[in-house]
């Protein structure tokens, strides 16, 4: 059960504060430059990599596994720092590296696991998107503002599993698992997702359905950087295309017009 501090807040807009519908769409949301970064004692993984992820659009990195996809999402939160190159956030420069990744909370990064505490129920998992709000004492508590339960429950509504809100993670299917990490990046008000493969593990059907929500997220402003490799879902839902192959990028264009037996060649080339 969660405990409600019964104080009220100035109320949470729909999505986010930042979202792109307010931010210069000129400005990419993320732009990277000669990006090269490897794991101590090997090869570089990623190796001067550069590209822009368009402010209120869908861009998709794809690639084989070890190709650098993960590790690039890592560098952007800020979760693991570059051997050489730049990293721009919103137009700005990353911030120093932490355990946790970004200070910018403004950035969310769902993991390819989703990172989401199976023991504790689905309100409890979204609530955690907003611990840089209400600070770590309060979290340890429970003891979270009316205004951010409140929120947490709009999302849950929103995306369809507000039902569920007292149950345990472990009880939920993989699809409402996917709608939990969705709701609890939103709480942290993001312009930016960062999502790592997390429908690689759903059947085509529930796949697509998170994807449509997550479209619509992007209609109404923020940004999604995600990797995949699902190519129906690249040619019904990216914006533009990245793919990178042993660490280098080797494609980099609108999803428009692209085909999907042009593309697996190109992964696996």
């Amino acid at each position: 059960m969660v405990a409600v501090a019964m104080r009220d807040e100035r109320a949470t807009p729909a999505l986010a504060s930042g979202s792109a519908s307010t931010a210069d769409m000129t400005v990419p949301a993320v732009a990277v430059r000669d990006l090269w970064f490897g794991y101590a004692g090997k090869e570089a993984v990623l190796r001067g990599v550069s590209l822009d992820a368009a402010a209120g659009e869908i861009t998709m990195v794809l690639g084989a596994s070890g190709g650098g996809k993960t590790t690039l999402l890592k560098l952007i939160k800020g979760m693991l720092a570059p051997r050489q190159g730049r990293i721009v956030v919103h137009g700005e420069p990353s911030p120093r590296v932490s355990r946790t990744g970004r200070l910018d909370r403004t950035v969310a990064y769902i993991p390819q696991q989703l990172g989401l505490v199976r023991s504790m129920s689905v309100l409890d998992n979204v609530l955690t998107g907003a611990l840089g709000r209400v600070g770590t004492l309060a979290s340890l508590v429970r003891l979270f503002p009316k205004n951010d339960v409140q929120r947490a429950h709009e999302l849950l509504r929103m995306l369809g599993i507000s039902e569920k809100a007292h149950e345990r993670v472990y009880a939920l299917s993989g699809g409402e698992r996917q709608r939990v990490a969705i709701a609890r990046a939103l709480m942290q008000e993001p312009r930016l997702i960062l999502a790592d493969e997390f429908v690689s593990q759903l059947d085509p059907v529930t796949g697509r359905e998170i994807m449509e929500l997550l479209r619509g997220l992007v209609r109404a402003g923020i940004t999604l950087l995600m990797t995949t490799h699902e190519l129906d879902l690249v040619l019904r839902f990216a914006d533009r295309v990245v793919v990178l192959r042993d660490g280098e990028k080797v494609l980099d264009a609108p999803a428009a017009g692209l085909d999907a037996d042009a593309l697996a060649v190109t992964i696996k080339r």
